[in-house]
């Protein structure tokens, strides 16, 4: 008789489903490092690199809390927690690359695989096919941002501007050297921070949480107000932030966030951050930013539901954009949200911003 009672509680408890491993909530609240993006370091610029430098401006190294994550669950519940990204010092383009800066590099390198998707203007919103033929060609829109451009173009373009910044350098003696990149997403999310703090201090201001929710950006303010899970928000929205531009704006074309301009919409911007590092972290334990090991809180997910997640594309293929879009839902507005796009294709939504390291000639 005791052998059958035993009999039946083992089967019982192996027929119970697994359940998934609950981080407890004293852990699930300490800030962790973001996995995947690398830090590298830079010099410090001297004098003389700065000032040629003039129209980028340079961030020391540091880290900072990013805000969890507000509104519809992405898959990836990790970014609903607080978590703290690091840099190792760079400058960054206060604006995004313009159709005439990146005009001047196909022009120089002369070669056509650099031409920016003209086509991707083609059925991305209401009626939009005439810019895919004069959207980058025609000088009344050389201010307004490069969109249709891949990853390899944008990091192509980075290559280009790096060779002409060396070969100016060593023209007038200076001894540094650069390294142009496109930011990883840790440096963009501190381009961000620096540029909404910057903006409270000038103003005076507290900012709301959700940071964001202060600004608003091209396409993004319509669906802002009437998002059903921004309803609760609408007092804190400022809307004589708002520009009301259907498409992207151009480069300078609102009042900029802490001297960085149009760093939450007009176009989303690609990183040098690939998918495959933001979705996958195998390790068992990670360190908390006090140097302490704890369980990871960074989950890993069914190849089922990462297939859903990326829609079918390859994960090698993918690289993380930031910052949102006029195209966009307001929720990637914010720092920590994830979204990832193809790097070999490019889309009327997507441009970029490129940062400079300095180092060792």
């Amino acid at each position: 008789m005791r052998f059958l009672i035993f009999c039946f509680f083992l089967t019982a408890l192996t027929t119970v489903d697994a359940q998934p491993y609950q981080v407890p909530e004293e852990i699930r609240t300490r800030y962790y490092y973001q996995p995947g993006d690398s830090v590298i370091v830079s010099e410090k610029p001297a004098s003389a690199l700065t000032k040629v430098l003039k129209g980028w401006k340079y961030l020391a190294p540091d880290s900072i809390r990013v805000e969890p994550t507000e509104g519809y669950d992405t898959i990836l519940g990790l970014y609903h927690y607080d978590f703290k990204s690091k840099h190792g010092g760079f400058f960054y383009l206060p604006t995004e690359v313009s159709n005439g800066a990146y005009r001047k590099f196909v022009q120089s390198s002369r070669n056509p695989m650099y031409t920016p998707d003209t086509n991707c203007w083609i059925g991305s919103k209401m009626y939009s096919e005439p810019f895919s033929h004069y959207y980058f060609q025609h000088p009344a829109y050389n201010n307004y941002p490069v969109c249709g451009v891949s990853f390899e173009q944008a990091k192509a373009y980075c290559y280009w501007l790096q060779d002409s910044l060396n070969r100016f350098l060593k023209n007038k003696n200076i001894k540094q050297r650069v390294e142009v990149d496109l930011p990883s997403s840790d440096e963009w999310i501190h381009i961000y921070y620096y540029a909404v703090n910057q903006y409270a201090q000038q103003h005076k201001l507290k900012l709301p949480k959700p940071s964001y929710l202060r600004f608003a950006s091209p396409g993004n303010q319509n669906r802002v107000i009437s998002g059903p899970w921004y309803s609760a928000r609408q007092a804190t929205i400022n809307p004589e932030l708002f520009d009301y531009f259907v498409y992207t704006a151009e480069t300078k074309g609102v009042e900029p966030i802490g001297g960085v301009y149009h760093i939450m919409g007009n176009v989303a911007e690609w990183t040098r951050s690939s998918a495959q590092n933001h979705l996958f972290n195998e390790k068992e334990t990670i360190y908390t930013v006090t140097g302490r090991l704890t369980p990871n809180v960074y989950e890993t997910h069914s190849q089922s539901t990462l297939d859903k997640y990326v829609r079918g594309e390859k994960l090698n293929d993918l690289m993380v954009i930031k910052g949102g879009s006029w195209f966009d839902d307001p929720y990637y507005l914010q720092p920590g949200a994830l979204y990832f796009q193809n790097k070999n294709k490019g889309k009327a939504n997507i441009g970029f911003r490129p940062i400079i390291r300095v180092v060792k000639p």
